[in-house]
């Protein structure tokens, strides 16, 4: 028996795929649902988002015909319901369906059109609610990622120090997060928002691009500067200090109106030019701690998802989205880490060129100080930071294990250059003393010598006189001959002592012999002016003399050795920070021998850091071979090596180092670097 229902269709059983069909087209309630597909044997209905395959048992029993519907009820986007006759279901194959990833349900037929109606609306409710579960599940996991990644970010961009680096850092991990296809970066010069600030006129800013990256494309970006102006939405974007998001460049309405407030004109000449459509984009500033835009991120052309790269004309209408609002978010939180860490940056670039300026000042003083060795400060540096370079890749051995990062190079070229800083504390003279005497004292013994020739000429000349006023004329010629052939004698061992002085003043080991010449000579005497008996040479002027080896005395040469005390109590006055804290440990060592007889504190091999050890030996080397010291030739690098050579059997420096700076020629090295 039929009756009529509230909604005006007749209430009948339910049972075939045609009566389900003709219930959704004639029942007001189930007109929310759209048949999808419709094949003998199973209905496809949607009512977005929910997707539910009704079949009837000649597809659930068949596994051929069940398989596909299976594979797209895995999905997690379909819902299988079987239908069938109570004593049809109670065959259903349980154990083949039995899979927790398909979303399955039975329904009993013959059944009526609102118990039809309350199937679906209950299936279509739960699934409804398991797919925004899913969706709110992979948002929450999206959101997890993307805030992990803004961490990493973070952290990244705070450990870069590199300038360059980071510019191309920030603008990859821009496009990262917003999944833009392109972007460029620019950074802005000038201070003309800062005028009359410390009395320093204002420079007109100017936005400098720096460098620009496209999956899609290959691009040569050039460097090039524009003027911070409303007429370029990068312009725009640093006056506003805020945020310009453009959905689509293509469709801007006419300059000021409609969805172009900034009145843009979007310039095609590169799209045409690359085969390329600038769509979408995101402007973005990079402001500083001290609320200054100092840069621009421009992010462009959001791909929908699973789209890694823009090529026929079509993609850029199908597969580019506007940038939504949290990828703007994300954009907007990484433009502010990329703003402090960009400007940390500069001002570690600033102290950098700041402490590079303040070192080489520091060695322009020392060689002020002792020209003798201008540029030994410098070839040490590069010997020593070659040096640990190839200890660096040793693979075997003590240093098998010795890593050089950046920041230790930088701090070994420091110590080097600055090792002999504290030559400022020495005296000047002692500092350029080229011969055993001064020159002051030279010219004294020079004057004296002068002196004591005039001396024996005026007694010539007294004693002839003498004869010429006592002697009889037939004996005068005998005497005067006998006079000149005394004072000439005289005159000529004179010659032959002053001679000998200036040949003993040169720094070089006196023949056998020659210490007690001198000694016979200082005691020699002369009558001054008052008739006060002096010695040819004072004590003074003959241990200077008597200097068995180089040109200092011994007081002279513990003077020059205390400039490793002044240098590493200097460099320790300096706030070096923990990245360069041993400069003033590594400096103050370089005289240091592993055998304990080295200066200035005796240290013996474990107590000498390996900077150290690697400037001794490239310190002595260019000591040996440079040709800039006036009181000695340079010694040929073979000859050099030997001597360095002598000093590692004597175990005085580290053989494995020596080893290495002869293997690896590190002398030709440090010279091709220079």
């Amino acid at each position: 028996m039929r009756t009529v229902s509230a909604s005006g269709v007749r209430a009948a059983s339910i049972e075939s795929r045609e009566q389900v069909t003709a219930a959704l087209a004639g029942d007001a309630r189930l007109s929310e649902w759209t048949v999808r597909g419709d094949e003998p044997g199973f209905l496809e209905l949607e009512r977005e988002p929910v997707i539910c395959i009704l079949a009837w048992p000649e597809v659930w029993r068949e596994k051929q015909r069940l398989a596909p519907h299976l594979i797209r009820a895995r999905s997690g986007n379909y819902t299988l319901i079987l239908v069938g006759r109570a004593d049809e279901l109670a065959d259903a194959p349980v154990d083949e369906l039995d899979d927790a990833s398909v979303r399955m349900t039975v329904l009993t037929v013959p059944t009526s059109p609102a118990a039809l109606v309350i199937a679906l609306r209950a299936r279509g409710e739960a699934d409804r609610r398991t797919l925004e579960l899913a969706d709110l599940e992979l948002s929450l996991e999206r959101a997890r990622y993307e805030n992990d990644m803004l961490i990493d970010v973070g952290r990244a961009l705070s450990r870069q120090r590199d300038v360059n680096a980071l510019f191309g850092m920030i603008l990859r991990r821009a496009r990262e997060v917003t999944g833009a296809d392109a972007g460029s970066v620019y950074v802005v010069e000038g201070d003309d928002d800062a005028a009359g600030q410390d009395g320093r006129p204002p420079t007109p800013r100017l936005l400098r691009f720096i460098e620009s990256q496209n999956d899609s494309i290959a691009i040569e970006s050039t460097g090039f500067t524009m003027p911070v102006s409303p007429a370029s939405i990068v312009g725009a974007c640093v006056l506003a200090k805020d945020t310009i998001s453009i959905p689509d460049l293509y469709r801007l309405d006419a300059p000021g109106t409609g969805n172009n407030p900034w009145s843009f004109v979007h310039d095609r000449s590169f799209d045409q030019r690359h085969r390329y459509q600038t769509r979408s984009m995101i402007t973005v500033p990079m402001i500083s701690a001290r609320d200054q835009v100092i840069g621009v991120i421009q992010l462009i052309n959001k791909r929908a998802r699973g789209v890694t790269r823009l090529i026929a004309p079509s993609d850029f209408d199908e597969k580019v989205l506007p940038f939504d609002d949290v990828s703007t978010e994300y954009a907007s939180t990484l433009a502010s880490q990329a703003g402090i860490a960009l400007e940390n940056a500069m001002l570690y670039d600033e102290v950098r060129t700041l402490f590079e300026g303040f070192v080489k000042a520091s060695v322009t003083a020392i060689e002020a100080r002792d020209p003798t060795t201008s540029g030994h400060s410098e070839r040490v540096a590069s010997l020593t930071v070659e040096l640990a370079a190839v200890a660096d890749r040793e693979t075997t051995g003590t240093y098998a294990g010795y890593a050089l990062t950046t920041d230790d190079r930088k701090q070994l070229e420091y110590a080097a250059l600055l090792h002999d800083f504290g030559k400022v504390g020495v005296r000047e003279h002692v500092l350029v003393k080229a011969m055993k005497l001064y020159e002051h004292d030279r010219a004294i013994i020079q004057s004296r010598f002068d002196f004591i020739r005039k001396s024996m000429e005026t007694e010539r000349l007294e004693r002839k006189v003498r004869y010429l006023a006592e002697a009889s004329r037939d004996s005068m010629t005998a005497a005067l001959e006998g006079v000149d052939g005394d004072i000439g004698a005289r005159l000529e061992e004179l010659d032959d002592i002053v001679a000998f002085i200036l040949q003993a003043n040169q720094p070089t080991v006196l023949e056998q012999g020659g210490f007690e010449r001198i000694q016979e000579i200082a005691a020699r005497t002369f009558a001054s002016p008052s008739g006060e008996q002096r010695p040819y040479l004072t004590r003074d002027e003959a241990n200077a003399l008597q200097i068995s080896r180089g040109s200092l005395t011994e007081g002279e040469r513990l003077e020059i050795e205390s400039h490793v005390v002044h240098t590493y109590n200097f460099l320790r006055q300096i706030p070096w920070g923990r990245t360069f804290r041993s400069v003033p440990e590594i400096a103050g060592a370089h005289h240091e021998k592993l055998d304990g007889t080295g200066y200035p504190r005796g240290r013996l091999a474990i107590d000498i850091p390996p900077g150290a050890r690697m400037m001794t030996i490239s310190d002595i080397f260019d000591a040996l071979t440079a040709s800039d010291r006036p009181y000695k030739k340079a010694v040929p690098v073979p000859k050099a090596l030997d001597i360095l050579a002598s000093e590692v059997q004597r175990a005085k420096l580290d053989k494995e180092l020596f080893d290495m700076f002869v293997s690896a020629k590190v002398w030709e090295r440090a010279l091709k670097r220079a």
